[in-house]
């Protein structure tokens, strides 16, 4: 897929700055004290981030919960390896190898820290290079 997205205006990147932009070490530590519970709801947001990104709703939250049960996590592998890939293409890097690191990372177990970078990522795009 060599999609092109044309760049959003000023005010719509402040918009979606105000909406998006979100601590990464605050959901780390969250994630873990709640024993991986926030995760869900940071991956929930970055699904309306993404979708604000692309400006479609490509992402959704009930069914990539009810297929991520239905194959006990491993539709969340595929999911997360999607999720990377548009991020590649939204930041204009499409040839980035991340995707795969990403999947990697989930099969040893470390979604949570495939998530933190996505924020990141999500975080640069809207011109926020905090942690």
């Amino acid at each position: 897929m060599n999609q092109v997205l044309s760049p959003l205006s000023p005010a719509q990147k402040q918009e979606g700055a105000q909406q998006f932009v979100r601590s990464v070490v605050f959901d780390l530590i969250l994630t873990l004290c709640l024993c991986g519970l926030w995760n869900i709801w940071v991956q929930a947001r970055q699904m309306r981030a993404l979708n604000f990104i692309l400006r479609t709703e490509r992402y959704s939250f009930w069914p990539w919960l009810i297929f991520t049960l239905l194959t006990c996590g491993l539709y969340h592998f595929y999911h997360e390896y999607k999720m990377s890939k548009d991020l590649c293409v939204a930041l204009n890097r499409p040839h980035s190898d991340r995707p795969l690191l990403h999947i990697v990372l989930c099969c040893l177990g470390l979604s949570i820290v495939v998530d933190a970078i996505q924020q990141s990522e999500i975080n640069d795009f809207f011109g926020s290079h905090q942690l």
